[in-house]
């Protein structure tokens, strides 16, 4: 009996143990996914696209032309949305979904809230970010998945993981000002 309580025991502990490692699902990787994703939303809410821009997953920067392109058409878009009188105030983030392997990457789904402002209505939208590391939790780069199908985010990714499987895009939601 003492030699299966301590069987017992020591498993557990391997448990916690790699609970606490970086790599799927680890502390580390967790920690470092919530400090980027975080320092991402806050670099597009104050205008530094080239920050946001190093969060942004490779293959779509490549896409759209570079680094220095991806700025430029940020801040395009959001003159024209300051001219229609909108503005973005927040952004804020959902825990991540359980961090799960895919070849040599790691991938979860981050819930995100964007806040914008068109004069005194509040307007609120949901989407999910898909979450990509390549080196094992250390640094992350995001995929918003707004207004994408779940083809052509495979297509963008034919790496991800079968089980991550993005919730339907959600109205968005206006509050009136007063």
């Amino acid at each position: 009996m003492k030699h299966v309580l301590n069987g017992i025991l020591f498993s557990v502990l391997i448990v916690f143990h790699a609970a606490g490692q970086p790599g799927a699902g680890g502390g580390q990787a967790v920690a470092a996914l919530t400090a980027q994703v975080n320092k991402m939303g806050h670099a597009f809410i104050n205008g530094d696209y080239r920050t946001f821009g190093s969060y942004i997953y490779p293959k779509i920067v490549a896409m759209i032309g570079g680094p220095d392109k991806l700025a430029a058409q940020m801040d395009q878009v959001i003159a024209q949305m300051k001219g229609q009188g909108l503005r973005f105030s927040k952004i804020s983030f959902d825990a991540p979904s359980g961090i799960v392997t895919s070849g040599h990457e790691l991938q979860c789904m981050v819930p995100q809230h964007t806040e914008m402002l068109q004069g005194s209505d509040r307007i609120v939208t949901t989407s999910t970010l898909i979450a990509i590391s390549a080196d094992g939790g250390k640094d992350w780069t995001f995929v918003d998945t707004s207004n994408k199908d779940m083809a052509t985010i495979r297509r963008l990714l034919p790496n991800l993981n079968a089980g991550i499987v993005i919730p339907p895009q959600q109205p968005p939601v206006r509050n009136p000002g007063r």
